[in-house]
């Protein structure tokens, strides 16, 4: 029981340390606090993809009754759809000018969602005055680190299985 419980340890700490080291805690869970308090009204947080695409594609989100693309959703299709996973810091820059116009400037033809999945909803209200620009740092932040890191957080999915 021991080396199995050291061995857990160790594969945690791998895994951690295989983040880059543009992630920062802080700044991740500060995103996560902008994320529940000014956006879950419409947006889950994280939902498995493959129960999402069946909800979308093949039940016309009749199942799931989503507002809004979820959170991972987002965060997957940012890493996919918005510049270039080369260079990680420049990566999170491109992705949080995404986010920011996308917040204050919303319109459907910007949108990095699949189609089959964006025409379930209606375009999002602005957040211009409703949001400043620390907080959509730091949405962002969580946004792109929400899904497809190991070790974050409790919602983690292999994108590579997608």
């Amino acid at each position: 029981m021991k080396n199995i419980v050291l061995t857990l340890a160790f594969t945690g700490f791998i895994f951690a340390n295989e983040l880059p080291e543009e992630f920062d805690r802080d700044l991740y869970n500060q995103g996560e606090k902008v994320f529940e308090n000014k956006c879950m009204e419409c947006h889950q947080k994280s939902m498995p993809i493959p129960l999402l695409m069946k909800n979308f594609i093949e039940e016309n989100n009749q199942t799931l009754n989503l507002k809004a693309p979820t959170g991972n959703e987002i965060s997957f299709r940012l890493k996919q759809q918005i510049g270039s996973r080369d260079d990680v810091e420049f990566h999170l820059m491109q992705t949080t000018a995404f986010v920011k116009d996308y917040i204050i400037n919303p319109d459907k033809a910007k949108t990095i969602c699949l189609e089959g999945v964006i025409r379930h909803f209606n375009t999002m209200p602005s957040m211009k005055g409703k949001i400043n620009d620390t907080q959509i740092e730091e949405v962002s932040h969580f946004l792109y680190f929400l899904e497809g890191f190991n070790g974050v957080n409790e919602f983690y999915f292999d994108e590579t299985k997608f």
